[in-house]
Order: structure tokens, then C-alpha cells, then sequence
């Protein structure tokens, strides 16, 4: 059975191989906003790998807040659980987000993120989140003395706004960078991305296939 593209204004996936649509030369022409196919993959995998390395560094996080907690308090009846519940936690994350490496979602396929979209917007808003809380606490510990508790409450935030901002802004800012390295790299994600490039026809909302 032959496969016929519908008539389009815009050029036809066949029109040019995968490499050249995935040559970061080829889209700067188009500008960022329009949406392709590979575009829209980029971004649907960006957003689930930026959830899944949040959780990864939520976990590692844990292990090492937890290891700075029995290192100051000794405790480890409390602290060891924490910490085995973390490495659990990331370990889980880290397979999840391995499997993201191979997956093609379907077309129409968009993930809702909230949040900063790239490294300097999630740095920002970290420093800024972490600015006004060490406002109020020099105030609190100007007045109660706990230096400590201070320090250990601000190690603890910065290891949360890493994790909840930074991580997941650094990946959703290089969605199409990411996509591009890692089918050069992938020979199964490439052979994904070619039986797209063979079978996907345009909609509505997606003219073009590329570029990325």
C-alpha cells in the first residue's frame, strides 16, 4: 500500500530526510513558534523527563539532606529512614526517566507544564523564593539566636528549589536540543523518529513535520 500525503502549502515530511529536518540550521528560517511535529515530540518528552528529573533530584535531595541531619544530630532512628525512602524514590524516577529516552509520543500529544521554561527563569525564581526567605530568617535567628537551624533550614531549600525549579527548567529549555543529541546518539529512537517521518500526515494544528 502506498502512503499519499494530503495536499499541503507547507513541504512534506518525505521532502527532506530525518537528518535534515533535525539540523538546527534548517529551523532557524521558521522561527520558534511554529509547531512541527518534531517540535511538538521535543516539547511532549521535555515536559515528562523534566517531571521525572525533579523526582530524581527530590530523592538524591532527601539522601543528602538526611546525611546532613544524622551528621549534625546523630539521629538515625530518624533520619536513616528518610534517607533510605529518598534512594528509593530516586532510583524509581531514574528508570522512569531512562524510559522517556525511546518514547515518541502520539500526535496531539501536549503535556500542560507550569512553571519556569528555561535554566535562567527557573534560576531566577529559586533566587528569589530563597532571597526572602533569608530575609525572614536572619530576622528570626537575629532574635532567637539558632544559627544552626537557620543554616540546616536553608540547605533544605535550596535542595527543594533546585529540584522543583532549576532541574525542570534546565530540561524544558533545551527540549529540541535534547531531542536532536539524543537521536544521534539512540539508533532505536532514530529508527522511531524515521518510521514518523514515513507515516505522519499533517492536521489542523500541525502542518510540517520539521524542522526541529
Amino acid at each position: 500500500m502506498v502512503h499519499a500525503e494530503p495536499v499541503s502549502a507547507y513541504p512534506p515530511a518525505s521532502s527532506r530526510t530525518l537528518e535534515q529536518w533535525l539540523d538546527p540550521g534548517l529551523g532557524a528560517p521558521h522561527g520558534p513558534e511554529l509547531r512541527t511535529r518534531l517540535r511538538e515530540i521535543a516539547d511532549a518528552r521535555a515536559a515528562l523527563a523534566a517531571m521525572w528529573a525533579a523526582f530524581l533530584s527530590l530523592g538524591i535531595s532527601a539522601v543528602l539532606f538526611g546525611g546532613v541531619l544524622f551528621a549534625v544530630t546523630g539521629r538515625a532512628a530518624s533520619t536513616v529512614p528518610w534517607m533510605a525512602v529518598g534512594a528509593v524514590f530516586a532510583v524509581v524516577s531514574a528508570l522512569f526517566l531512562n524510559r522517556v529516552r525511546r518514547w515518541v509520543p502520539r500526535p496531539g500529544t501536549s503535556l500542560s507544564v507550569r512553571g519556569p521554561g528555561n535554566l535562567r527563569s527557573g534560576l531566577w525564581a529559586a533566587g528569589g523564593i530563597l532571597f526572602l526567605l533569608n530575609v525572614l530568617m536572619v530576622i528570626g535567628s537575629l532574635t532567637t539566636g539558632r544559627v544552626l537551624v537557620m543554616v540546616l533550614v536553608d540547605l533544605g531549600m535550596v535542595l527543594l528549589l533546585v529540584s522543583a525549579l532549576v532541574v525542570p527548567s534546565a530540561i524544558l529549555g533545551r527540549s529540541r536540543p535534547i531531542l536532536r543529541r539524543q537521536a544521534h546518539e539512540d539508533p532505536r529512537l532514530a529508527a522511531t523518529l524515521e518510521r514518523e517521518r514515513l507515516s505522519w500526515t499533517p492536521d489542523g494544528r500541525t502542518p510540517m513535520f520539521g524542522p526541529l
